[in-house]
């Protein structure tokens, strides 16, 4: 069973190449499209793209979405499809293990008929420092859309954090494959300097308002990583 990595990106130059080592192993091809990088993005992806096999397209950003449905319509069907952010990385179990459990799943639930709704993994994503803008109470969280399967009609669904769908259904609804607890995705977001300055000028220009607990790292609280998401 064929496993293709996709990303939709845009000025991530301090954190793009973490994200894409972190798939390079388990991925036979890397499927990315830049939204208009600024920062010498687009340049770096194109300097390592022979180097990790990624294929590349740039269009304009114009929300999560509609981004991920213009990627998704290179990618082949029936492949599992690893779909993390610029600022997230697999962690080193999901590396090793990830083939090998995908050749484990029984054929016949690919091909049930009755099958109504897209296939995904259950992994836990992990937000590595307190982040109130992401995450309400845990630093822990579960996003369809990061490991799945890619059939029939599947596409994306409106919104930020948008989920995959069969077709016009809107309903966050999948069918879930439990995946093993050593499996991690790592959330690096607000351990980025550059973009705490970003959130830190923008909060005093007035352009954009956030509470203190999003820009300023001293009043976040960091969490532990257990010892089975880091082996």
């Amino acid at each position: 069973m064929n496993i293709v990595g996709m990303l939709i990106c845009e000025n991530g130059i301090s954190e793009i190449v973490r994200c894409i080592e972190s798939v390079y192993p388990v991925v036979s091809e890397y499927y990315i499209m830049d939204g208009g990088s600024t920062d010498g993005t687009w340049e770096l992806l194109n300097k390592y793209k022979d180097i990790y096999d990624l294929t590349l397209y740039q269009y304009p950003y114009d929300g999560n979405g509609e981004q991920r449905n213009r990627l998704l319509a290179y990618i082949p069907k029936d492949v599992w499809v690893v779909n993390i952010d610029q600022d997230e990385a697999l962690n080193n179990s999901i590396q090793r293990e990830l083939p090998n459990f995908i050749t484990k799943i029984y054929p016949n639930v690919y091909t049930d008929s009755k099958r109504e709704l897209p296939l995904s993994m259950h992994i836990p994503n992990l937000n590595l420092v307190q982040d109130l803008r992401h995450f309400d109470a845990s630093h822990i969280s579960f996003f369809a859309s990061k490991i799945f399967y890619n059939d029939r009609n599947l596409r994306f669904t409106k919104g930020y954090h948008c989920t995959i769908a069969y077709g016009s259904n809107e309903l966050e609804n999948i069918n879930v494959i439990s995946s093993p607890e050593s499996w991690a995705i790592f959330h690096y977001a607000h351990l980025n300097p550059d973009r705490i300055a970003d959130l830190q000028k923008d909060n005093e220009s007035g352009k954009r308002k956030y509470d203190i607990d999003e820009w300023d790292n001293s009043k976040k609280k960091i969490e532990p990583i257990l010892e089975r998401w880091i082996i």
